[in-house]
């Protein structure tokens, strides 16, 4: 019985230890629910099938994205996940046919950080995937918004949530965020977020997506943070400074 006893005292804590690192992720953020985010994807690699960054829907067949995510790759290298919130699923994977990066796309500073990936075929829409509409007013500061990523749960670690997670923000606009933090050369198509510290952005959450919490409209990519703290502000692509071009290309 005794041996019957610890065996269940290990598994219950195996279990525990399972959905601890399961939900760790983002940095102080908790696990979504089914469908929280219909619109987003992973981008993973063809030859291994691990995870890129994040991307969105934005027609049935275009994945809004930063340029940094995919720069030094072909579109044989990316195959898309789409409707599920878990990564480790048995979902078919969707081919990418053509890569479009922003032609003024800055490495060095990260401004123009923006790709759009065209898809072989048109996703069948559901429930569980959506289109994302685009936001189309200035983002002031003060903004209720919610952050959705894969990433890691601490800097310098490789690995990544299974779990999509989500992180709930406020708005900096670009004037505010140069003047309330060390971001003096803020870019003017960047925005930021700010929370607790300890809640931010992290490794693989790159290009997740950041939508407002009153209108679900898409108000920016991860572009860059500070280490994964919070100490700082997150910095986002602002789609709306890009919507022109954004229109021109997903047609």
């Amino acid at each position: 019985m005794m041996a019957n006893f610890t065996k269940c005292v290990v598994l219950v804590i195996a279990a525990a230890v399972f959905q601890t690192s399961e939900v760790r992720s983002i940095v102080g953020g908790h696990a979504s629910l089914p469908g929280a985010a219909p619109y987003i994807v992973a981008i993973k690699t063809t030859s291994a099938s691990t995870l890129l960054c994040a991307g969105v829907l934005i027609k049935t067949t275009w994945i809004l994205t930063t340029a940094q995510c995919v720069n030094d790759k072909t579109a044989a290298d990316l195959k898309i996940l789409t409707g599920s919130h878990r990564l480790l699923t048995s979902k078919e994977l969707l081919l990418v046919s053509k890569i479009e990066r922003h032609p003024s796309y800055k490495p060095a500073s990260s401004e123009y950080n923006l790709a759009l990936l065209q898809l072989s075929a048109a996703v069948s829409l559901s429930s569980r995937v959506t289109t994302v509409v685009l936001n189309d007013e200035p983002i002031i500061s003060g903004i209720p918004v919610v952050f959705f990523g894969w990433g890691a749960s601490s800097y310098g670690s490789l690995a990544y949530s299974n779990v999509l997670q989500s992180l709930y923000k406020r708005t900096l606009s670009t004037s505010d965020c140069r003047a309330q933090s060390e971001l003096v050369d803020l870019s003017a198509d960047n925005i930021c977020t700010i929370g607790q510290p300890g809640q931010a952005a992290c490794t693989h959450d790159e290009a997740g997506p950041l939508v407002r919490y009153d209108t679900q409209k898409l108000v920016g990519l991860f572009n860059y943070g500070s280490q994964c703290t919070g100490r700082s502000p997150d910095v986002f692509v602002n789609v709306l400074t890009h919507k022109t071009w954004i229109d021109s290309i997903a047609i």
